[in-house]
């Protein structure tokens, strides 16, 4: 199930509001901009998985996606790291960044935080299977997965290929508590 944890921006390891309900989370996120919906996983898939094996027998569903939400191109990022060794990947979605295309983050497994700095507030949307976020273009973001990062997210983009992304300067992310410590 996922959640939705709100953040003011002057008070970063104090949450302003915790949702878990669905019609809770979609409203509070449209008010911001952003759309959050539950789209059924098709095929069983686990993190860790190689990313091409992940892209390919999740093919059908995300071309779905795509044609849906108007995107063209599609990325897969698969982590587990249960032994907490160290996740390059993992890692570099840990800071704050941008990309100047529309997104959409789509769970396929396991769980992870989406984090979004909409200006005076930060929201923290808690993704597990199934969750899809749609983040407008150039919106200030990063990914949690937490001390034991284990999840597959789909990215989907409006551009024909995978844009570039513009990490963003400071360590804004830094000041939040990490996915696992709430």
């Amino acid at each position: 199930m996922s959640s939705l944890i709100v953040f003011h921006q002057s008070t970063p390891q104090v949450p302003n509001k915790l949702l878990t309900h669905v019609e809770d989370i979609t409203s509070t996120l449209a008010a911001a901009g952003i759309t959050f919906a539950e789209v059924p996983v098709q095929k069983r898939v686990s993190p860790g998985e190689p990313e091409e094996a992940l892209l390919a027998s999740s093919q059908a569903q995300l071309e779905q996606l795509q044609a849906a939400h108007g995107m063209a191109s599609a990325q897969v990022l698969s982590v587990c790291d249960e032994r907490a060794e160290g996740s390059p990947l993992a890692d570099s979605l840990r800071v704050e960044q941008r990309c100047a295309a529309r997104q959409v983050v789509y769970a396929l497994a396991g769980r992870c935080q989406l984090m979004l700095n909409l200006g005076e507030y930060i929201y923290g949307v808690v993704l597990e299977k199934q969750g899809l976020v749609v983040v407008p273009a150039n919106t200030p973001f990063w990914l949690d997965g937490g001390e034991n990062p284990r999840f597959a997210l789909a990215r989907l983009f409006e551009t024909e290929q995978v844009p570039a992304f513009e990490v963003v300067e400071g360590d804004f992310a830094g000041r939040f508590f990490r996915f696992d410590q709430f």
